[in-house]
């Protein structure tokens, strides 16, 4: 007798392989979406977090009282920042202060995570 096409066994196996082809395709394209989404976020952070360290680079009146406020102790202090969104808060703290120069370390805090940035100012 001729064996012609395939046995119902056949057609199960194959189509259970495939679901589990189908699964773990799955799980690895839900898992690269959540880490695309993360890094996208956290240059956003980043992105905002140049900004506000240019920002308080400008020797400006604003900025210079700003910074006659901090001291070394206070820790992060709330930055009322132009360039944050909504869900974001931006936080400054003094780290170094010499004749005429300053060093500061500005954070962005979103939702999910934090990004640091480490500037200097140059001020009169």
């Amino acid at each position: 007798m001729k064996k012609r096409g395939f046995l119902l066994v056949d057609i199960i196996v194959g189509l259970g392989l495939l679901g589990l082809l189908a699964v773990v395709i799955y799980a690895s394209i839900a898992t690269s979406s959540r880490s695309i989404r993360i890094i996208e976020n956290r240059s956003v952070l980043l992105d905002n977090c140049q900004r506000v360290a240019e920002e308080l680079k400008v020797p400006s009146e604003e900025n210079n009282e700003f910074f006659l406020g901090l001291s070394y102790d206070d820790g992060f202090i709330h930055y009322p920042s132009t360039y944050a969104p909504a869900n974001t808060e931006v936080l400054v703290r003094l780290d170094d202060h010499g004749d005429r120069i300053q060093t500061y370390t500005v954070m962005v805090k979103g939702e999910d995570s934090n990004v640091e940035l480490v500037a200097t100012r140059i001020f009169k």
